[in-house]
């Protein structure tokens, strides 16, 4: 069966650095926010921190829960034309895994954790597009994902990274992780 690895964590926790990992070690990765941004910038939209958000809400109310797992089913179909194994960073809904289970794949739901004002901090010096730098935008983004559901994803993971040590034993727990992956059925 093929695997659909589910990364998922707060802002902030290291979901990216974990999808750069998945990439040099050849496992595909499919972002989600990608895939809103994709969207947000083929309707003409402003992006930043909150017009994402507003727009996610704004599209899971119209279209329902499996709207942003809808704007990526294509590219994992492809994705399975030539892999076994791929990752979809950044679900934020039960609904999202429960859509991979449905299309006849096996998810698997890691999470990345990381203590909130480390999270912050790490925001703050990335500088992404969809970011912010105070920390009253911060909380308000943490309640919008919490708003998500992603609380529910984190709480069903199956796997767990602390992302509080070195980057180096964080990319090794990454590697660590895929080979047990690899070795389910």
């Amino acid at each position: 069966m093929k695997k659909v690895i589910i990364l998922t964590g707060m802002p902030g926790s290291g979901k990216s650095t974990a999808a750069l990992e998945f990439l040099k070690l050849k496992i595909p990765v499919i972002g989600m926010g990608d895939a809103v941004r994709k969207e947000m910038r083929r309707r003409g939209m402003e992006i930043n921190n909150r017009s994402i958000r507003l727009f996610s809400k704004r599209m899971t109310a119209e279209h329902g829960n499996k709207y942003v797992i809808d704007l990526v089913k294509k590219e994992l179909i492809e994705v399975f034309k030539t892999a076994n194994i791929a990752v979809l960073d950044g679900s934020r809904r039960m609904s999202e895994v429960d859509e991979v289970s449905n299309e006849g794949y096996k998810p698997v739901i890691l999470c990345i954790i990381a203590d909130k004002q480390v999270r912050f901090k790490r925001i703050v010096k990335r500088k992404n597009e969809s970011d912010f730098s105070s920390y009253s935008e911060f909380e308000w983004r943490e309640k919008q994902e919490l708003g998500y559901g992603i609380a529910e994803v984190i709480a069903s993971a199956d796997y767990y990274i602390d992302n509080m040590r070195s980057k180096g034993v964080f990319l090794e727990d990454i590697k660590r992780f895929l080979s047990k992956v690899k070795a389910l059925k």
